[in-house]
């Protein structure tokens, strides 16, 4: 304009030249926004092209790292599943792996650098329920992300404030402490002390054990509780052995019980044993000898027998070589299916928009199993607009309000000639808040 008034060219120069300015700054605009229009759409498809990432944390090192490796190959065999029908929303999972070292701070340490430094959607991971708590309380909750547990068994976890982020895929230890004590009382058991983790999982197990014991007209020595790997329980189990009770009930993971139960086979004076889940390892009796052990019960949560079952422990063996003893590996396989389909029928890798969609894909519609054809079929009924079912190898798994699965079963274990074996399920239904058990069904 300034220019125009030093021509002095009068008004209709100056208002030439304005109307002039006026056009080149709306084409300008007219230009740049389609641009940034452009520039938008690629950002949102870029994002919409990003892969599902599942994060896991497992325990590859501390008192329960016989389990880690386990758990991770039971993830990838289901990842590799899925990548083989076509992925998810046209894209491949990338699996990513954490270890908890068996700590609930270095699970939160791990679930933090899954997140912010990896990408990570969802997490698979607090092993512990120790681990699962601060996972909830530090993580899930606040931050908004899907975190799934495959074995975590604390009642706590029910009523945790995880803003409901938090699921699981096993049954609580409101079911396995009942069974442990019907089993405890069948094996003629009128006594009993529980050595057991100071942890939310030691507690909690413990806690719901002694409730039906004692019920059932048994009576409880002592409580002791344990800290995690110490070099000797010598205290702890002059404590539990204490009044001769008739059965030592023991509610660890293996590493620390790698260590008091060599003390008490050594002592000489050794009651009658009946373990927990943390305790079906074969690599600890292993290491301490199976003949002292033989004929030794335990319990833990397991699933009945399914064709789909069947299915999963045949491809865990084709494809590692072996089907370990370690509980909650169809769990952890069903686990990372649930989020596949959540993911799927959101069509979104946001992790609320995967937990919105996760109880949906289990509830009631077509029923549909894991495997490859049998997510290729998943993805063509969420196509069609079908509701889905997913029934898992580890069985059914409809989610309550609180992200629990109310049905399942408990499994009885027994060391028998340098193996662990199942010898009997007994499933089991918590809905309602009142538990039903139908008959027992024994293994071949």
């Amino acid at each position: 304009m300034a220019k125009a008034l030093r021509r002095g060219e009068g008004s209709r120069l100056e208002v030439g030249f304005l109307r002039a300015s006026v056009v080149r700054a709306v084409g300008v605009v007219a230009l740049v926004v389609p641009l940034l229009a452009g520039v938008a759409f690629q950002s949102a498809a870029a994002q919409d092209d990003e892969p599902l990432r599942i994060g896991t944390i497992f325990p590859f090192t501390g008192d329960l790292s016989d389990f880690g490796p386990n758990f991770y190959n039971a993830a990838e065999l289901a990842v590799t599943q899925i990548n083989e029908a076509g992925g998810v929303n046209g894209q491949p999972i990338e699996l990513l792996r954490g270890d908890s070292a068996t700590s609930p701070q270095q699970t939160v340490e791990e679930a933090r650098r899954l997140i912010d430094i990896e990408g990570a959607d969802a997490i698979i991971g607090g092993v512990a329920s120790g681990e699962a708590l601060q996972l909830v309380e530090s993580v899930a909750g606040p931050d908004g992300v899907l975190v799934i547990s495959p074995s975590a068994t604390s009642p706590a976890l029910t009523t945790v404030n995880d803003n409901d982020f938090f699921f699981r895929t096993t049954i609580s230890d409101a079911a396995q402490g009942v069974v442990m004590a019907d089993v405890a009382r069948e094996l003629g058991y009128q006594s009993a002390c529980v050595l057991y983790l100071n942890s939310a999982y030691g507690q909690g197990l413990t806690e719901a054990f002694v409730a039906e014991f004692t019920a059932q007209g048994g009576e409880v020595t002592n409580q002791v509780p344990h800290e995690q790997e110490q070099a000797s329980y010598a205290s702890e189990l002059a404590a539990c052995t204490e009044g001769n009770p008739d059965v030592l009930v023991g509610v660890s993971y293996p590493e620390s019980a790698g260590v008091y139960l060599r003390e008490l086979v050594e002592s000489g004076e050794a009651p009658a044993l009946l373990l927990s889940d943390g305790l079906r390892s074969e690599d600890l009796f292993e290491g301490l000898g199976w003949e002292a052990f033989e004929g030794t019960v335990g319990t833990s949560p397991g699933s009945v027998a399914t064709e789909t079952g069947d299915a999963f422990r045949a491809a865990m063996v084709e494809t590692y070589g072996e089907l370990p003893s370690v509980p909650y590996l169809a769990e952890v396989y069903d686990a990372v299916y649930l989020i596949a389909l959540a993911a799927e029928a959101a069509s979104s890798s946001d992790s609320a928009a995967i937990r919105d969609a996760l109880r949906d894909v289990a509830a009631d519609g077509t029923v549909v199993m894991p495997g490859a054809e049998g997510f290729a079929a998943a993805v063509e009924a969420i196509g069609a607009g079908e509701d889905i079912d997913y029934e898992g190898a580890s069985g059914s798994l409809d989610f309550d309000e609180n992200g629990d699965v109310a049905r399942g079963a408990i499994v009885v274990w027994q060391v028998a000639d340098g193996a662990i074996t199942v010898v009997e399920t007994r499933p089991l239904d918590l809905t309602g808040g009142a538990m039903a058990s139908p008959e027992a069904t024994p293994t071949a």
